[in-house]
């Protein structure tokens, strides 16, 4: 029992050490959360930091609240485990079916949690993801969590040395006045620091590095002092260094960049340096820099980056096939439904010409019945073919269903329709099939035939059984009598 509590309280200190808790919302944590949900399918995602006698979110999706009890919190028992922990319905795990968050107004049903652990170990909390009814994860959505889970520790991780380097930063700005009278005083702090410390003179020369720096490029305490850049580094990287130098030189602030460097070992690591200029009580001036090593976090980034590439391109491939008829490749239904609402309500609102042209392949069950489905699926593939080639890029052809084809001609007349439809006509009566020719009826109806959109296609289509009534293999445009014949009928 002793043992378990010691090690609760080691996993409390690594959390309190890193003053993360209550600390306002950051767009790279959410930027997390947000990507872990649309990557899972579920409402809601955290980063929870487990308290002593709470839970708090760093950042949450889904839910207002900033902080849950311990005692109700499914992050609790996640940070047990060293992998995903796991609750596919809440309701029937005794641990949780009684649990307020379960029965009560947030209803949770699924949850699925990958613990988020400090350099140490020690577990801080999760990145998890909640669903208010039962449900499982994929592999590859499983393995998601876990990634960018570690995306998470890297940014507390990084979060942490930027806060220590601030810090740094800070005391070497209250002991500068002292430092040229307290020499020994200087290098025992810079020693000691963790970073990767280094000065400058004004002409580039190295004056001074750390026990570090010496560490990380294997090399003795004097080794590199009163070299230049180009005497150290390979010329390409020296020559990058030393216009850091220069505009920090120029300027007279601090900058910030990211540099690459090869160790003692020759692997390339990078780095991020804080570089700001100093004068001694001379009037000197000086360059003195901080690096931290953040290999590990480009390294995740670039993972995290390509993962969400894939994401995206997957996407937009469901939403190709989502409004893409897969038999003729133009525009289905649904597709040609939600563009003319939008043509619809534009034209209308900026008084612009719209035309629609509904069209039906003629005796197209007898090509079926006759010669089978694959020679009508070639009629419908080729109709879509000439009807790609005849429309306007700002013009939408989509198949409407079955043999049935519908043109949207933004900015065009019923005389123009008319027009269009008569070369496409033309253009089809070209074209010969395996079984002789194939026409086409068509019906045309312009804006002002129509109140709603709905009319709109409406009125195409009592022309269209018009041209058919009237022998087929034609062009019509709509007239009121249209629908008059078709109430009487």
């Amino acid at each position: 029992m002793n043992a378990e509590v010691s090690r609760e309280e080691r996993r409390l200190r690594a959390l309190h050490e890193l003053h993360i808790l209550d600390t306002p919302h950051e767009t790279e944590y959410d930027e997390i959360v947000e990507l872990a949900a649309a990557i899972c399918g579920t409402p809601i995602s955290l980063i929870s930091l487990v308290d002593r006698d709470r839970q708090w979110f760093k950042s949450a999706l889904g839910v207002t609240a900033e902080e849950t009890p311990r005692s109700m919190s499914f992050c609790a028992h996640a940070i047990e485990t060293a992998d995903l922990f796991v609750v596919e319905n809440a309701a029937e795990d005794a641990r949780f079916r009684n649990n307020p968050l379960v029965t009560g107004e947030m209803c949770i049903r699924f949850y699925a949690g990958f613990p988020v652990s400090a350099m140490d170990g020690n577990a801080l909390g999760t990145l998890c993801v909640i669903d208010r009814k039962p449900r499982t994860l994929t592999r590859e959505q499983s393995k998601a969590l876990e990634v960018l889970s570690k995306q998470v520790e890297a940014r507390i991780e990084l979060r942490a040395k930027r806060v220590a380097l601030e810090q740094s930063l800070e005391q070497q700005k209250a002991l500068s006045a002292n430092l040229r009278a307290s020499e020994s005083l200087f290098r025992t702090f810079m020693n000691n620091s963790p970073f990767v410390s280094y000065i400058k003179d004004a002409d580039g020369r190295m004056l001074y590095y750390n026990r570090i720096f010496a560490e990380v490029f294997g090399i003795t305490a004097d080794d590199w002092l009163g070299k230049l850049d180009h005497e150290i580094w390979p010329t390409e990287k020296a020559a990058i260094y030393r216009a850091h130098d220069l505009e920090v030189l120029a300027e007279g602030e601090k900058h910030e960049y990211v540099e690459e460097a090869p160790g003692a070992d020759g692997k390339i690591s990078h780095y991020r340096s804080l570089k700001f200029p100093y004068a001694d009580g001379n009037g000197n001036i000086f360059l003195a820099g901080l690096s931290v090593d953040i290999s590990d976090e480009m390294a995740n980034a670039s993972q995290l980056a390509k993962y969400q590439a894939e994401l995206e391109e997957a996407n937009r491939t469901l939403l190709q096939l989502s409004v893409t008829d897969s038999l003729t490749g133009l525009r289905n239904r649904r597709a040609f439904d939600e563009r003319l609402a939008i043509e619809f309500t534009r034209s209308r609102r900026h008084g612009r010409d719209l035309s629609v042209v509904l069209l039906d392949i003629d005796d197209f069950k007898k090509v079926n019945d006759q010669h089978g489905h694959a020679a009508g699926d070639a009629v419908l593939r080729k109709l879509a073919e000439v009807l790609g080639s005849t429309v306007r890029t700002t013009d939408m052809a989509a198949r409407h269903g079955g043999e049935e084809f519908v043109v949207l001609l933004p900015d065009a007349s019923v005389t123009k329709a008319v027009q269009w439809a008569e070369r496409f006509r033309a253009a089809l009566s070209e074209i010969s099939f395996d079984h002789g020719k194939v026409t086409v009826s068509m019906g045309v109806a312009g804006l002002a035939d129509a109140r709603t959109a709905g009319d709109f296609v409406e009125r195409a289509d009592e022309a269209l059984y018009a041209a058919k009534r009237g022998g087929k293999d034609a062009v019509v445009p709509y007239e009121p009598r249209f629908r008059m014949k078709a109430h009487a009928s």
